[in-house]
């Protein structure tokens, strides 16, 4: 559900992708991921431009979120429903801003 230049954490840098956000619960033994969207949420440019998204089939419902603001909502769910609260590990696209680390430490999670 577009494409758009961003930030992906894989190649360090910003190129045109789609990047969906998880949350996996990991070990030194494996991962299970334990919040995986069914779809990326669309780029900033795709949620404001309805010719766009009309277009392409987005759903009215569907709107923009950044990746922190999604990954946060990840994570409240998971702790709401009793996940440990194990450190968090982000790209360094999350933590740019302190609302996304200051919301981790509200939350008792380290990261």
């Amino acid at each position: 559900m577009g494409v758009a230049r961003q930030y992906c954490g894989v190649l360090g840098e910003q190129d045109n992708c789609q990047v969906p956000v998880t949350v996996p619960l990991a070990s030194e033994q494996t991962n299970v991921p334990v919040a995986w969207p069914g779809s990326c949420t669309p780029p900033k440019q795709w949620a404001e431009d309805a010719v766009r998204r009309r277009k392409a089939g987005v759903p009215a419902a569907v709107s923009f979120a950044t990746k922190a603001e999604i990954g946060l909502t990840q994570l409240q769910a998971q702790t709401a429903q009793g996940a440990p609260r194990y450190c968090v590990v982000a790209d360094a696209d999350y933590g740019v801003g302190t609302a996304f680390r200051n919301r981790l430490g509200q939350l008792g999670l380290p990261y």
